[in-house]
């Protein structure tokens, strides 16, 4: 059996289903078909839950667990990158059963020797560059273009604020490109195993959330809540062109790595780490080796274990646990208006598991809805009222504060040969390799973490 799967980046279920009237497509698969939620890995970064679906594995068996990662021995951090993965993805085992896979902007996703062809996503420093170059000609004689815009350029993402309307135009514009690029060579070449993944969705929503949730407290109707649905009903027809374009044995996947959840106020970690002792500053600056422990942004505490970091702080063994079990309790009591902004702060034991585990931070803070870390490590001045907190952040709308996974679930949907009709589930990221192994008939390597669902 062949497999297409439709990544859209960030594609929340709760707006799908709020907006199904218009989005026939995924009415389609809704009626037809199984329609339900995936659940992302903690946290739900794209880089993480990406590496999860394409290897079938938790963090700790793959070995992402964020944008970077704490070198070990030291106190450097490396930005991660698909050179980082330990692990072989759901591409290299398809092309090893002698089936041929094409990618096109899968997040950390690289340039390989392949049955097929990839244009890498997101982190690789191949982003967006065909190989092998036979593909490359056949896009350049087409569109006249070397390189496929996936992404939107930085300087595009800092002017959202500024300059909306510019940033819809991008994004509207790296839409249409990725899917008339994708639908040509869908029909071009050969493949037992086609997948695109589009960005747009994850990029307005982070910076527009607030106007197409009611909920949100900063909530305002605007131009800018219809631009969020029209992008909807605009990847609901790439959808129905997709599904146009293969014949009735052909199973058809459409999916997200994440949704999305209100942001309405960024906590600052490190200056609650100071108050309780943990985090040791000079001239208002953290000094990492000095201190017991540090966040650097997206709710990850490292400890400074001796034997393990350069000029560690506290012991091993009894130390370390009950340093752990004293940060646990003390950012579990902090509040915020009379309000509770962490869930839960997990072991990293208690959240992945694998021989990767202690490439892992040490703590993870779970922040209740509306509330995420401040993106930043630096220790911020306190508040008039004595809140360590942005109340201004520059997203409106998350996923990765670190939050429960349970509140910020992607789409799944699947249409095409087995498929029952009405089935609603709910699967981990890490189910699908296996699953879609599985159905194109490839074996499924023992080492995996998910199973099979269809």
């Amino acid at each position: 059996m062949k497999a297409l799967i439709l990544g859209f980046d960030g594609a929340s279920p709760n707006l799908i289903n709020e907006w199904i009237d218009h989005l026939p497509s995924f009415g389609t698969f809704k009626k037809r078909g199984t329609f339900g939620r995936t659940i992302p890995p903690v946290p739900a970064l794209t880089p993480v839950a990406w590496t999860s679906f394409m290897t079938g594995m938790n963090p700790g068996n793959h070995g992402i667990f964020s944008f970077a990662m704490r070198r070990r021995g030291t106190y450097e951090r490396d930005i991660i990158g698909p050179n980082m993965l330990k692990s072989k993805t759901l591409f290299r085992i398809i092309c090893e059963a002698e089936k041929t896979a094409a990618t096109i902007n899968v997040p950390m996703s690289d340039i390989e020797e392949m049955r097929g062809f990839v244009i890498p996503g997101f982190l690789s420093t191949h982003e967006g560059v065909p190989y092998p170059d036979s593909v490359k000609e056949k896009i350049r004689k087409r569109f006249k273009i070397d390189k496929i815009r996936g992404d939107l350029d930085i300087d595009i993402l800092d002017r959202a604020a500024t300059d909306p309307d510019l940033f819809f135009e991008k994004v509207n514009e790296i839409t249409d490109e990725m899917a008339e690029i994708s639908l040509f060579l869908l029909q071009e070449e050969g493949w037992d195993f086609f997948m695109p993944v589009f960005m747009g969705l994850d990029r307005i929503q982070h910076f527009f959330w607030k106007y197409i949730d009611p909920a949100h407290p900063k909530h305002e109707e605007s131009e800018y809540g219809r631009s969020v649905r029209d992008l909807y009903v605009k990847v609901d027809k790439i959808v129905g062109d997709f599904v146009k374009s293969v014949d009735d044995d052909t199973m058809v996947m459409v999916i997200s790595d994440h949704g999305f959840c209100p942001i309405h106020a960024e906590i600052f970690v490190n200056n609650y780490l100071e108050e309780k002792g943990f985090v040791t500053t000079r001239s208002g600056k953290i000094v990492t080796e000095d201190s017991i422990a540090i966040s650097y942004g997206y709710g990850d505490i490292w400890l400074n274990v001796g034997g393990r970091e350069p000029k560690g702080m506290i012991g091993p063994g009894e130390d370390y646990e009950r340093t752990r079990e004293q940060i646990v309790e003390g950012l579990k009591e902090i509040t915020i208006d009379g309000k509770r902004p962490i869930k839960d702060v997990r072991k990293r034991e208690e959240v992945w598991w694998g021989p990767y585990l202690e490439y892992a931070p040490d703590l993870t803070i779970i922040f209740n809805v509306g509330y995420q870390a401040a993106r930043w490590p630096e220790i911020s001045a306190k508040g008039e009222l004595g809140r360590y907190v942005n109340d201004n952040p520059r997203w409106s709308g998350g996923h990765d504060g670190t939050h429960d996974p349970e509140e910020v679930t992607g789409i799944f949907g699947a249409l095409g040969p087995g498929v029952r009709a009405g089935d609603e589930v709910k699967v981990h990221l890490w189910d699908f390799a296996p699953t879609i192994l599985r159905l194109m008939g490839v074996p499924i390597p023992a080492d995996m973490d998910g199973k099979s669902f269809l």
